[in-house]
């Protein structure tokens, strides 16, 4: 009977400290030390696929230069038809501007239905290699780091890069060539007024550097929690 009294008290002696285990933190997220050195490291899984990634910035210069003609050709349209009256030559320049927009909205879905093709076969030969070497690491490594750790770093990492490879490339890269391109054509219209507008471009500039400041701090918050949350 004793013998049985004091098995329940060393259960109820060590029932605290089991209760008081809880998962492996995730760790604290860290900022890139080198983001050039890390997109150089990405460039090796691309090279399989320059011949589409060439065809795709090809897509990408044409729609934006369509993108760029439509008010062009809008604003011909106000100046030399519908302000003077004159409709007999409407419906040619409507047929064109439909025509460019219709090119438009085809070369943009060409170019993102190849880059998403070619993000994710890259990224299925990363997830692969990933693989490969977390099977080469030793027992030590999986005893510090927490399992939720390891798989948001196999997952959501991943989508992240993902993501900037399917979209933020050649939306950064049209981006740029319109930009481009509205200079070049304020410029040409009239030189006064293109420098009045120029002047708030750097107030923009720092209003952008100000919120990619705080995005990143909340990206890295946000992949914190997902680990976390991978852990549980």
């Amino acid at each position: 009977m004793s013998q049985a009294v004091n098995q329940r008290e060393r259960a109820s002696d060590a029932r605290p400290a089991v209760q008081a285990r809880h998962p492996m933190g995730f760790g604290k997220i860290e900022k890139a030390r080198d983001a050039r050195h890390a997109l150089t490291r990405l460039v090796p899984y691309l090279n399989p696929f320059r011949p589409t990634l060439a065809f795709v910035f090809v897509c990408v210069i044409l729609y934006t230069a369509l993108g760029l003609i439509g008010p062009y050709l809008l604003g011909v349209a106000i100046d030399q038809y519908i302000v003077p009256k004159r409709l007999d030559g409407l419906p040619f320049i409507s047929l064109v501007m439909l025509g460019a927009y219709l090119l438009n909205n085809l070369f943009q879905a060409v170019s993102g239905w190849l880059m998403a093709s070619v993000s994710q076969r890259t990224l299925k030969q990363l997830r692969q290699d990933l693989f490969d070497h977390l099977q080469t690491l030793p027992m030590r490594f999986f005893d510090q780091n927490p399992a939720g750790q390891l798989m948001s770093r196999l997952t959501n990492d991943v989508d992240a890069i993902n993501q900037a490879v399917s979209q933020n490339v050649t939306t950064l890269l049209a981006s740029v060539l319109s930009l481009i391109g509205i200079l070049v054509a304020m410029f040409t219209l009239d030189v006064w007024l293109a420098l009045a507008s120029v002047l708030v471009v750097p107030i923009m500039f720092w209003f952008t550097q100000f919120v990619a400041k705080y995005t990143r701090r909340g990206f890295r918050d946000l992949q914190k929690q997902l680990g976390e949350l991978n852990g549980v």
